[in-house]
């Protein structure tokens, strides 16, 4: 299945977005599939309507996602409640615990900005704030002057797991969607650690859908290719990760206890901004394309931080004043 998170047209204002499935038609909702399903006879399952009440991803893979409700979703998935057009999407995970990424994991990244392959995965982080869904803007901060994009396939774990081999790696991962690992490069090169350069918010355009990890068996076999104002910037493929994601999934559960829900992305090909000669970087109005084969696609708008008086203690303070 192809899960989304979803607002209706005429939901209320404030209101949580919901799970849905994409199915041919539009969008199904799945709370009232489960409405559907407890009518039909099927038993109540501990944790589900509190999943879908938050509209959350994570709960559901963590209480649900093997459950006899799965099972007559996954049966029932097939008429949709409401158009695509009439539905907003969101980003599809909004509430990882963790948000990993991989910093110089494809061959041809590396050679572009003359550096030598990894002995291990360079590992930073993202937080909740950076995600955003399809369509919804990047934000340029107030005080960024490189703005750069790197279209990536994102990993969702399925199940905790500690200490797991490469060759059981890929039973752990629920499935796959696109991340835009959005960087400001002159924010991110001012020490040796890059996370300045990679947290603020709108920094992490997620989607469009979670795709479950059987429609793609192998996850280094797909294309992935970025578009800025209809311009290929990128074209890459999987296939050219230094550790691909049964290793990475290996690796990141040696160093922590990956829950389900975690968040991987898993690094991007050649061809980003900063190694255009000059620089390419992005400018409000920008538009940025990412379509990974067998996802989709992800678009995304730059705009600026809105003007007015910044905030105390607010990261473009110290930058305007330096």
């Amino acid at each position: 299945m192809r899960w989304v998170r979803f607002s209706a047209a005429a939901a209320a204002p404030g209101a949580l977005p919901r799970l849905g499935v994409l199915c041919a038609g539009g969008v199904v909702d799945v709370e009232r599939t489960y409405a559907r399903y407890r009518a039909a006879g099927g038993r109540e399952e501990a944790g589900v309507a509190v999943a879908l009440a938050a509209g959350s991803l994570t709960r559901w893979i963590r209480c649900a996602a093997g459950g006899a409700f799965a099972t007559w979703l996954l049966n029932h998935a097939d008429v949709a409640d409401l158009p695509q057009e009439a539905a907003h999407l969101c980003a599809p995970l909004a509430d990882p615990a963790r948000f990993v990424c991989v910093g110089l994991n494809y061959r041809a990244h590396a050679r572009e900005i003359g550096q030598p392959y990894p002995p291990s995965p360079p590992l930073f982080a993202k937080w909740s704030n950076s995600i955003v869904g399809p369509n919804d803007p990047i934000v340029r901060p107030r005080g960024c002057c490189a703005l750069d994009y790197e279209g990536e396939l994102g990993v969702v774990i399925g199940r905790r797991v500690r200490d797991i081999s490469v060759s059981e790696a890929l039973d752990a991962v629920f499935g796959y969607t696109i991340v835009d690992d959005v960087s400001a490069r002159d924010w991110q090169f001012r020490t040796s650690q890059w996370l300045a350069g990679k947290v603020a918010d709108s920094f992490a355009p997620l989607g469009p859908a979670v795709v479950e990890r059987r429609h793609i068996p192998d996850p280094q076999a797909l294309t992935i290719r970025t578009w800025v104002n209809g311009e290929l910037r990128q074209d890459g493929a999987t296939s050219d990760m230094i550790f691909g994601v049964a290793a990475l999934v290996s690796i990141l559960s040696t160093i922590t206890t990956l829950e389900a829900g975690d968040l991987i992305a898993t690094g991007t090909p050649g061809g980003v901004g900063m190694s255009a000669q000059p620089p390419r970087y992005l400018n409000p109005g920008d538009r940025v394309r990412i379509e990974i084969g067998g996802i989709g696609s992800l678009d995304n708008t730059v705009t600026d931080a809105p003007r007015g008086p910044l905030r105390a203690g607010h990261e473009g303070d110290y930058i305007q004043q330096e």
